[in-house]
């Protein structure tokens, strides 16, 4: 094989892993459309599956299509700090009941079929870029839940994380405030 055709065919091939990739021939939608209600005028979600109803954007973005402003960072403590300062202000879309979504509830909205990022992109929109080394695209973030959890025999306590980028499950200490996640808010609909 000759090295141009060996370079076009690695070219491609990175090409296509830098998109997003969905299997919608083959793999059943986790998250379809249907499941939801946009409320793009109050920028919330209502995920008749679950009662759950999620803010659209990742903290920090706004915007119908969640591409103003940029997504907020911050140690598992000042998240938790910034969304009492919400509810015990404004609120946000006229609810004072927002906090982190548990492990399970922020897994309910990964979509299963879809990498890079593994999320329905008409529900939850993203903030797209042209920068490959964009840490505030949702390809590459990973989102804080409410679920602690331990670590072999660490003394250190846990929190869960989700990454959108691949759905998978991490944890991150907090005791280290080197860990900085992105998070999305959620409220009981009921």
């Amino acid at each position: 094989m000759n090295k141009f055709l060996i370079a076009s065919m690695l070219t491609g091939v990175l090409a296509v892993q830098a998109q997003a990739a969905c299997n919608t021939s083959t793999i059943a939608a986790t998250t379809p459309n249907e499941n939801f209600t946009i409320d793009e005028d109050n920028g919330v979600v209502l995920d008749h599956t679950t009662g759950l109803m999620w803010k659209r954007c990742v903290e920090g973005f706004t915007g119908a299509d969640c591409r103003s402003g940029d997504a907020m960072q911050s140690t598992f403590v000042a998240a938790v700090e910034h969304i009492d300062a919400l509810n015990e202000g404004e609120g946000f879309a006229g609810y004072n009941d927002w906090r982190l979504p548990n492990v399970k509830e922020l897994r309910s909205i990964v979509e299963e079929r879809c990498a890079r990022p593994s999320l329905n992109e008409e529900v939850f929109p993203l903030k797209n870029t042209d920068a490959a080394d964009d840490r505030t695209t949702i390809n590459s973030m990973t989102l804080f839940t409410s679920t602690p959890t331990s670590y072999y025999d660490s003394t250190d306590t846990f929190i869960w994380t989700v990454s959108f980028g691949t759905g998978e499950l991490d944890r991150s200490s907090l005791q280290e405030y080197n860990y900085i996640r992105f998070f999305r808010l959620v409220r009981d609909a009921h």
